[in-house]
C-alpha cells in the first residue's frame, strides 16, 4: 500500500520574498501618507471644517462597501496565462498612482468660503472613491498572493515578515520625505503636500511594477521569461547608476535637498529590484499548478461564497482580531499630529519624529516576532506585543507638555505591538483558507482576502470620521490658509488625548480577548496540510 506523501516543504528564494515585500511599499506608502497625514491636511491646508473633512473617506467606504469582496470574488474568477492576481496588479497600477497624486491638490472653485468648501468636500468625495477602487484592484490581489507562492506555514510567516517589513520600511521613508519637504517649504503648506504626494506616486508606480514583474504565480506563466528578466535586471543597474550621476549633478546645481534624497532612493530602490531580476532561479513547485484550480469549474454565486467565508469560525475570529488592531493603528496615527502639535506644544516639522519612533521600533521587531512565532506560536507572540502597546496608549493619556523624552519613549512601545499587529493577522488568513479548502475543496483567496482588505479601509476611514467628529464636536478650530494656526481650546484638547489613549486601547483588549479563543494552532495546520496531501494524491491516483 502506498504512504500518502507528505506536505511539500515550498521553499522560496531570497530575491523573490524581496520582489514580494516590494510589492506592498506602493500600497504602505499611501496608506501611510493618508492616515498621519489626510485629515490635518484637510482642516489646516484645504480649510475643510473637521466634521466635513473627517466624513469624507466614510462616504467613499459606504459607496466602497462592496468593492472589495466584489473585487476579490472576480479575481478568483479571472483566469489569464499570467494567473489571477498578477494581471489586476498590472492593469490597476498607473489609476493607483494618478489618483492619490490627485487627493493632494486643493483646486478653488470659489471665492464665498462656505460654496469653496463644499465644493472640495465633494472633489475628494469622488477622488477617495476612485482611489479606493483603484487601491482594491492592486492591493487586494497582492494580498492574496501569498497562498499562490508557498503552502508552506513557516514560510508564509516568513514572506510576511518581508512584506511587512517592507510596508514598515516604506511608512519610514514617507515620513522622512515628509520632514525633508516640510522644511524646505515651510511657508507654503499647499506646496508641501503635492510635492509629498508626488513623490510617494512615483515610488508607488515603480515598486508595483518591480513586484508585478518579477513574481510568478504558482502553476502559471511568468510576465517575462528568466532570460527576460535578467537583461531587464541589467537595465535597472544601469538606471540605478544613472541615478547615482544624477545625485552629483544635483549636488553640484545646489538644487533643494529633496531631490538629491529621492535620487539617491531611487538609485537604491532600482540597484535592490535589478539584484532581484538578475538572481532569479526557478522555483520547481511554482511550475506546478494547485490541484484545487480547476479553471473550467463554474464559479460559485457570490452570496454562496460570502456564507461559505462566514461561516468559517476562525476567519471571523481573524478578521476581529484584524480590525481591532488596525482600528488602534488608524486611531493613533490619524490624532498623532495634533496631539503632538497641539498638545505637546512642539513644531510641525517634530510630528515625522514621534511616528517614526513607532514605525522603526515596529521594522527591527518585526523579524524578531517573526522568529519568535515560529518557536512559541502566533498568539502568544501578538499578546506580549500588543500588551506592551497598551501600556503606552495608557501613558500617552498622562503625558504632559514639556515630557519629550517620554513621548518617544511611548512611542517606542508602542511600535513593539504595531509590529505584532502587521504580522500576525495576516500570517493567520492563509491558514484560514486551507481549512476553508478542506472542508470545500475549493479556493477562494479573492473573497477572504476582500475582506481583509475591506477592514483594512473601514479602519481607516472610521478612524478619520470619529476622530474628525470628536474634534467637530470638542470645538476644534481649522487653521485659515496662510494665517498662523489658532490656540485650540482645553475642550479640543481633552479630546486629543481620549483620541490617542481610551479608544484605541479599548480596540486593543478587544483584539486580545478574539486572539485568546483563536482555535488554528500550528499542529492543526500541520494537520491541516496533511489531510489536503491526502486527499490531492488521491485524486492523482484517481485520475
Amino acid at each position: 500500500m502506498t504512504q500518502p506523501l507528505k506536505p511539500q516543504a515550498e521553499k522560496l528564494n531570497l530575491t523573490t520574498k524581496i520582489a514580494f515585500g516590494a510589492g506592498d511599499i506602493g500600497p504602505a506608502l499611501t496608506a501611510n501618507v493618508l492616515v498621519f497625514f489626510l485629515l490635518y491636511f484637510f482642516t489646516q491646508v484645504a480649510g475643510l471644517p473637521p466634521g466635513l473633512a473627517g466624513s469624507i473617506l466614510m462616504i467613499g467606504k459606504i459607496a466602497d462597501a462592496v468593492n472589495d469582496p466584489v473585487v476579490g470574488m472576480m479575481s478568483d474568477r479571472t483566469r489569464t496565462k499570467w494567473g489571477r492576481r498578477i494581471p489586476w496588479m498590472l492593469w490597476g497600477t498607473l489609476p493607483f498612482v494618478i489618483v492619490f497624486f490627485g487627493q493632494w491638490l486643493v483646486p478653488h472653485f470659489s471665492d464665498v468660503d462656505a460654496i469653496n468648501d463644499w465644493f472640495l468636500f465633494g472633489y475628494y468625495v469622488v477622488m477617495g472613491i476612485l482611489f479606493n477602487l483603484a487601491y482594491t484592484a492592486v492591493n487586494l490581489p497582492y494580498a492574496a498572493l501569498t497562498p499562490e507562492l508557498t503552502q508552506d506555514y513557516n514560510e508564509r510567516t516568513s514572506l510576511n515578515s518581508f512584506r511587512f517589513s517592507f510596508s514598515i520600511g516604506s511608512s519610514i521613508f514617507s515620513l522622512i520625505v515628509a520632514r525633508i519637504v516640510f522644511q524646505a517649504y515651510p511657508d507654503n503648506p499647499a506646496k508641501q503636500y503635492w510635492i509629498l504626494g508626488l513623490v510617494c506616486s512615483i515610488f508607488a508606480l515603480l515598486t508595483l511594477l518591480w513586484c508585478t514583474l518579477r513574481l510568478q504565480e504558482k502553476g502559471r506563466e511568468a510576465i517575462f521569461n528568466n532570460a527576460q528578466r535578467i537583461a531587464l535586471g541589467y537595465i535597472l543597474a544601469g538606471l540605478s547608476g544613472l541615478s547615482v550621476l544624477g545625485v552629483i549633478v544635483l549636488q553640484w546645481l545646489q538644487v533643494g535637498f529633496v531631490w538629491i534624497f529621492v535620487a539617491i532612493a531611487l538609485a537604491i530602490l532600482l540597484g535592490v529590484s535589478a539584484f532581484t531580476f538578475i538572481q532569479s532561479p526557478t522555483e520547481e513547485h511554482l511550475l506546478v499548478a494547485h490541484p484545487s484550480h480547476d479553471d473550467g469549474e463554474a464559479p460559485v454565486p457570490f452570496k454562496e461564497q460570502l456564507k461559505i467565508a462566514f461561516n468559517n469560525k476562525p476567519f471571523l475570529y481573524v478578521i476581529g482580531i484584524y480590525l481591532a488592531s488596525w482600528l488602534a493603528i488608524q486611531l493613533t496615527a490619524s490624532i498623532l499630529p495634533y496631539f503632538v502639535i497641539s498638545w505637546m506644544g512642539l513644531p510641525d516639522a517634530m510630528f515625522p519624529n514621534a511616528a517614526l519612533a513607532v514605525q522603526g521600533t515596529a521594522l527591527i521587531l518585526l523579524f524578531v516576532a517573526s522568529a519568535f512565532s515560529k518557536k512559541v506560536g502566533k498568539k502568544k507572540v501578538y499578546f506580549a506585543g500588543v500588551s506592551i502597546w497598551i501600556l503606552a496608549q495608557v501613558g500617552l493619556f498622562f503625558l504632559q507638555p514639556g515630557q519629550v523624552g517620554l513621548m518617544f519613549f511611548f512611542a517606542v512601545m508602542a511600535g513593539c505591538g504595531v509590529a505584532v499587529s502587521y504580522l500576525i493577522p495576516w500570517s493567520m488568513v492563509p491558514d484560514v483558507i486551507e481549512l476553508d479548502e478542506l472542508n470545500t475543496g475549493k479556493r477562494r483567496e479573492g473573497v477572504f482576502y476582500g475582506f481583509m482588505v475591506l477592514l483594512q479601509k473601514m479602519g481607516l476611514a472610521i478612524s478619520l470620521f470619529l476622530v474628525g467628529q470628536a474634534l467637530s464636536w470638542a470645538g476644534f478650530v481649522e487653521s485659515v490658509a496662510g494665517e498662523t494656526p489658532p490656540i485650540q481650546p482645553d475642550s479640543a484638547l481633552f479630546a486629543i488625548r481620549v483620541a490617542i489613549a481610551p479608544l484605541p486601547t479599548l480596540a486593543l483588549i478587544i483584539g486580545l480577548v478574539l486572539a485568546y479563543f483563536y482555535p488554528i494552532t500550528k499542529e492543526y495546520h500541520e494537520e491541516i496540510r496533511l489531510k489536503l496531501t491526502e486527499r490531492n494524491n488521491k485524486q492523482i491516483v484517481d485520475s
